[in-house]
């Protein structure tokens, strides 16, 4: 495939991509949940900051480009976003082209890509993760590369690339060390290959990560590694006596401990369907009716090599927290995602050379429309009575309040003190530890279980009314308390008086 049949495909899918992160932020009407701490890391909050486990780049390169374009910070990190996921589509045809792909690869595996209603939901998503994605793609172009065979810039540019994932995401590390071994089966010169590719600069790279007094995530997990031997040992027998204890006591500790194995292994695979969609993982595990010709064997060998390191980092964060989202999986759907475009490639052939496989290759497109309409349609429901609850806080509550919610404190608290003067502190209620007496201000969530909240019991056992009802057409609502009565000061200013008793 010449260069000049490749460009258009390549701008097409390009411009494609912008025009799809652009539909989605124009659709957002409130950033996500985890946004807030990338944004509120770059003013320096060290809660933030700890909540991103130190792992500052994404928020510095949200910062540079902000500074840059003079666009608002969560204006910057979609300007991020929408570059790195371009970026991702881009990488996505290479690698394709890399095994091979005919242009009508190429077609269908844009096609693919910019249909895949996760990673399109997620294009408005101000998480770290967009940079990971696309920087695991580019270091396997690389690296696949360097499998065939050995040349310097290949192993440079394997390293630059997935160093640079390494900044998104702490799991890179994983990949820099084990991956290299790989090339032990890429044949003659296997064993070469991998010491070039590891000794020279992943052993400087991590001295100078654990040695340099970089207090984050990844020197805190490389410290103290026996972490993930416990996990093992300790962390899932002890769940699962307390599973035999609390819900099936008659179940052996070596059944509790293989169901708990099992919903491990269960919940991987239900958010890989969920990053590659229900189509294309119909797709892949149907990939043996499909006469497509095989993958090229040594992205096979990969491919495995991948996906065996890919299960156990997810297998054991499964273990670890017994929490798992999608864009977990996503960089591995990625990965496995060629399967689907060289088989729906052959569909093709068979169509136009052979008037064969129509109905297949129709039920296809139609899959491949349905779920474009999903990611344009949207999945995600913003929740109203916070942008409402911000919005009144900002107009009737004084500078440098403090108010206690009964939930997640980050967006309220952003949109609160967003483009205003004063700086309100949100705290969250922890029953046992938050003292009223503390702050001026109570928010509690309205809704069916409203009476669950121990926010909400305290403050009725006191006897305390709501001075504000935030209610929205659906959905939940917002009580707002004052705790503390108001006084005036001279020049009309209010400010909550100051807290006596308990």
């Amino acid at each position: 495939m010449s260069g000049r049949q490749k460009l258009p495909v390549y701008a097409a899918a390009a411009l494609a991509s912008l025009l799809l992160s652009l539909w989605q932020i124009m659709g957002v009407q409130q950033i996500n949940h985890d946004a807030v701490y990338y944004l509120e890391a770059i003013q320096g909050n060290a809660d933030a900051i700890a909540q991103i486990g130190n792992w500052l780049f994404y928020s510095r390169l949200i910062e540079w480009t902000a500074l840059l374009t003079g666009l608002a910070p969560e204006h910057a990190a979609w300007v991020v976003n929408t570059l790195l996921d371009t970026l991702t589509v881009l990488a996505f045809l290479r690698l394709v082209e890399e095994l091979g792909g005919s242009p009508r690869a190429l077609l269908w595996a844009a096609l693919v890509v910019l249909s895949l209603p996760y990673f399109n939901d997620n294009r408005s998503e101000i998480i770290r993760d967009h940079g990971y994605w696309a920087f695991s793609l580019v270091a396997m172009i690389f690296y696949l590369r360097l499998f065939r065979e050995f040349a310097w810039k290949n192993v440079l540019g394997w390293n630059l690339a997935m160093f640079t994932a390494l900044l998104f995401r702490v799991e890179a590390v994983v990949f820099l060390a084990i991956m290299p071994l790989g090339l032990l089966t890429s044949g003659p010169g296997g064993r070469q290959k991998a010491a070039k590719t590891l000794l020279p600069v992943l052993i400087p790279g991590l001295g100078l990560a654990l040695f340099s007094d970089m207090h984050n995530r990844l020197t805190d997990n490389m410290r103290d590694i026996q972490q993930v031997i416990l996990v093992f040992t300790e962390t899932i027998p002890h769940k699962a006596t307390l599973m035999r204890k609390g819900v099936i006591p008659e179940f052996s500790q070596s059944m509790a401990e293989t169901t708990l194995y099992l919903g491990v292994a269960w919940s991987i695979i239900k958010d890989l369907i969920s990053s590659m969609s229900w189509l294309y993982f119909g797709i892949l595990l149907l990939r043996r009716f499909f006469p497509a010709p095989g993958l090229p064997a040594d992205y096979r060998r990969i491919l495995w090599f991948y996906g065996l390191i890919s299960a156990a980092i997810l297998f054991t964060h499964g273990a670890r927290h017994f929490v798992m989202v999608s864009r977990y999986t996503m960089a591995l759907a990625l990965m496995l995602l060629p399967v689907v475009v060289f088989a729906l490639e052959e569909l093709h052939r068979k169509y136009r050379e052979e008037n064969r496989a129509g109905p297949w290759l129709t039920a296809a497109l139609l899959g491949m429309l349905v779920l474009l309409g999903d990611s344009l349609h949207g999945s995600s429901i913003p929740k109203a009575y916070i942008l409402q609850a911000a919005d009144w806080a900002r107009n009737n509550i004084p500078d440098k309040s403090h108010i206690v919610t009964d939930y997640h404190r980050e967006r309220v608290s952003w949109y609160s003190n967003r483009n205003s003067n004063k700086q309100l502190d949100f705290q969250r209620f922890k029953p046992g530890k938050t003292w009223l007496k503390d702050f001026d201000y109570a928010f509690v969530r309205s809704g069916k279980n409203m009476g669950d909240s121990r926010l909400y019991q305290v403050l009725s056992r006191r006897g305390l009314m709501p001075i504000k009802r935030i209610q929205p057409e659906q959905g939940r609502g917002v009580f707002i308390y004052r705790l503390k009565p108001v006084r005036t000061r001279p020049g009309g200013f209010s400010e909550p008086a100051s807290a006596k008793g308990p």
